[in-house]
């Protein structure tokens, strides 16, 4: 009984529980940078070969998971568990390569091929396409521009939180993330994107990618999906016309498609955009306020439209009720 005892004793030491170890929360990729989220692991030295990079993360565990990368040298990320306390993850290269490793808490910065350079050019281009109002929001630490060719952020703003649809506003609701849809047919469901009204207008990929999907549905009319890396996607429904195909590869500001009057069951001519990390839809009202969260003007503005729109709510409510009540 003694031996038994012991021998499991001897098995705990050598093999400690992966539950009680740290873990990867999230690894993903973007402007030239691996960055590795992660809760109580340790970065053991880096073992770099000619096209690989083993980053060994020590006292941690992790399901395995890979990321196919758009990037001119760096072609691949995948980890896996390497033993019960060492997760490894794995960068390969097309050709020779040079890294710089900055760490904070709970998070590690593999930049290629230098961060202090790098943060210094970032934090000059950030602030001048902020100052542009070209831009929407940073996600994954890529800049993600309007989809709409020539909007600025103002009128991004205007055209979506900031407007009450005038054809019929029953039918096409409000434009939030959020909002009723299908009310009026006794059945509810919340949308799960934001509604830009514009017409006759090009839509465009809002940063790099490649195209998962193109497809006319009855309730979408033509849409578009593309693919940003690290499970990051982009959907841009209630198209007239597409002008890329599945499996392009698309830069961003690129001519994806158009929208000329209504399409799939959109009342007034609109883009419908969703933007899902992990492949499920968020809210990128919240980004956008991050964003530009040093700009007054921009938050004002915001704020005044959370503000009426509650009462945009209201409207919409009775407008349903009494289109019901009419039937």
């Amino acid at each position: 009984m003694l031996n038994r005892i012991n021998f499991f004793f001897w098995v705990l030491l050598l093999f400690p529980i992966v539950s009680e170890a740290g873990k990867i929360n999230n690894i993903f990729f973007g402007n030239a940078t691996i960055i590795i989220r992660h809760s109580g692991c340790q970065l053991k030295p880096p073992i770099k070969g000619k096209r690989k990079l083993i980053l060994p993360i020590n006292r941690c565990a992790s399901e395995p998971g890979k990321i196919n990368i758009l990037h001119p040298n760096l072609e691949q990320i995948h980890w896996a568990q390497h033993d019960p306390k060492t997760v490894w993850i794995v960068a390969t290269f097309l050709t020779e390569y040079e890294f710089e490793i900055v760490s904070s808490p709970y998070q590690y910065k593999i930049c290629l091929p230098s961060c202090s350079k790098k943060q210094k050019n970032q934090k000059d281009w950030f602030n001048e396409l902020r100052d542009s109002k070209k831009m929407m929001f940073l996600l994954h630490d890529i800049l993600f521009q309007i989809p709409l060719e020539g909007m600025l952020i103002d009128e991004f703003l205007d055209r979506s939180i900031g407007y009450f649809p005038q054809k019929d506003i029953v039918r096409d609701g409000l434009p939030h993330f959020g909002s009723k849809r299908d009310d009026w047919k006794g059945k509810t469901r919340k949308h799960q994107g934001y509604d830009i009204y514009a017409d006759k207008i090009n839509v465009v990929a809002v940063a790099d990618g490649s195209v998962t999907r193109v497809k006319s549905t009855r309730r979408a009319g033509l849409y578009v999906k593309l693919h940003h890396g690290n499970n990051l996607y982009t959907v841009y429904v209630h198209l007239k016309r597409v002008l890329v195909k599945r499996g392009q590869k698309v830069k961003q500001g690129d001519i994806i498609g158009r929208v000329d009057g209504s399409s799939g069951n959109a009342v007034e001519a609109q883009l419908h955009f969703t933007v899902k990390p992990n492949n499920k839809a968020i809210d990128p009202l919240s980004l956008v306020k991050e964003f530009y969260q040093d700009d007054s003007q921009i938050i004002d503005k915001i704020k005044g439209y959370e503000r009426t729109l509650n009462k945009s709510i209201l409207l919409r409510n009775k407008a349903v009720i009494d289109f019901l009540n009419s039937q």
